[in-house]
C-alpha cells in the first residue's frame, strides 16, 4: 500500500536499488577496463598505474560482496549491530552510487570535449607536456600532442591567411635532461615554425600550472589578452580535465585533441577521473559524508 513509511523506505532504499540495476553493466566494464590493463602492461611495461582498471574490478567487486553479504541475516545480530551494519551497507551502496554517476558524468563530458570542433581563428596554441625521453626528445604522446597544434595552424593558415603562436607548456622534472618545453620548442623548430612564434613557459609541474604560467605568457605578450583567440593541445583523454582547470583560472580556451593508441586510453582516462576527484576531495567527501548520514539516518528511523 502507498503510504508514509513506505515512501520514506523506498528513498532510503534508492541507493542500493541503482546499484541492483548498473550492477552487470558497471562490471562488463570493469571487465573491459581490466582486459586493456593486461595489454597496457605487455606494451608499457608493469606499474601500479598501468592496473587501475585491475584495481577498480577488484574494488567494485569487493564493494559489491560487502553490501549484499555483511548482515544479511539481521536475526543473528543485536540491535545496535544491526544499525551499525545499515550504516556500513548504507555507506558502501551511497557511495558506489555517486561515483558511478560521477564517473558516467565525466565519460560523457570528456567524450564530447575530445569532439569539439575550433572554427574560430586562434592567436596562441598551448602545448601541454609530459614526460619525455632520457635523450630529450619528445615520447609519442608528447609528438601527438605537438603534431596536432601544427596540423591545425597549418589548415588555419591555409584557409585563413593567419598565423598562431605556440606555447609549449612544461617544466624540468628530475628525471630529464631538459624542460619538457624547450624539448617541444626544439621539435616545433625542426617541423619548420620559426622560433619568433614560440613562446615557451618552462617553469610548471602539473596541468594547472601549465594553464596558469602560459596565462601569463599570453598577457606578456598579447596586445589585448579579453580578445585573444587561445586554444590548447593536449591528448584525447586529457582534454577534459585541461578544460576544467582553464576554467578554474579564468582563461577562455578551446581544446584540440590528438589521438592516442587503444589500449592506452581507458586506463588514462582513469587517471584523468581520480585527478578530478582529488581536485575536488572536500566537497566530495562532503558530499559521501552528507548522504551516507541522510540515508542511514532514514532507513533507521523508518526500521525503528
Amino acid at each position: 500500500m502507498l503510504n508514509f513509511e513506505n515512501i520514506l523506505y523506498s528513498v532510503s532504499r534508492i541507493n542500493t536499488t541503482f546499484v541492483n540495476v548498473t550492477l552487470i553493466p558497471f562490471l562488463a566494464f570493469c571487465l573491459s577496463l581490466s582486459i586493456s590493463n593486461i595489454q597496457l602492461v605487455r606494451h608499457e611495461g608493469f606499474s601500479i598505474f598501468n592496473l587501475l582498471g585491475v584495481l577498480l574490478g577488484i574494488s567494485v567487486i569487493a564493494g559489491t560482496i560487502l553490501m549484499y553479504t555483511f548482515g544479511n541475516d539481521p536475526y543473528m545480530y543485536s540491535e545496535m549491530e544491526q544499525i551499525l551494519m545499515i550504516v556500513v551497507n548504507t555507506s558502501v551502496s551511497f557511495a558506489f552510487c555517486y561515483l558511478e554517476c560521477l564517473l558516467i558524468s565525466t565519460v560523457f563530458c570528456a567524450l564530447m570535449s575530445a569532439q569539439y570542433k575550433i572554427k574560430a581563428p586562434m592567436d596562441y596554441i598551448i602545448i601541454l607536456g609530459c614526460a619525455i625521453r632520457r635523450d630529450g626528445t619528445p615520447t609519442p604522446i608528447l609528438r601527438s600532442r605537438i603534431d596536432r597544434a601544427i596540423e591545425f595552424e597549418a589548415k588555419q593558415y591555409k584557409r585563413l591567411h593567419k598565423h598562431s603562436k605556440f606555447v609549449p607548456s612544461g617544466g624540468q622534472g628530475s628525471d630529464e635532461v631538459i624542460s619538457e618545453a624547450e624539448c617541444m620548442k626544439r621539435y616545433l623548430m625542426e617541423q619548420g615554425v620559426p622560433e619568433e612564434r614560440i613562446l615557451k613557459e618552462d617553469k610548471s609541474v602539473n596541468t594547472y600550472q601549465n594553464m596558469a604560467f602560459s596565462k601569463k605568457v599570453i598577457e606578456a605578450d598579447a596586445d589585448d589578452f579579453s580578445k585573444t583567440g587561445i586554444a590548447f593541445s593536449t591528448t584525447n583523454y586529457h582534454v577534459f580535465r585541461g578544460y576544467t582547470l582553464a576554467q578554474k583560472i579564468g582563461m577562455k580556451v578551446k581544446r584540440l585533441s590528438a589521438k592516442t593508441k587503444l589500449y592506452f586510453f581507458p586506463n588514462a582516462f582513469l587517471r584523468e577521473f581520480i585527478g578530478l576527484l582529488v581536485e575536488q576531495k572536500i566537497r566530495h567527501l562532503f558530499v559521501i559524508i552528507s548522504g551516507i548520514l541522510f540515508f542511514a539516518g532514514l532507513y533507521i528511523i523508518v526500521q525503528y
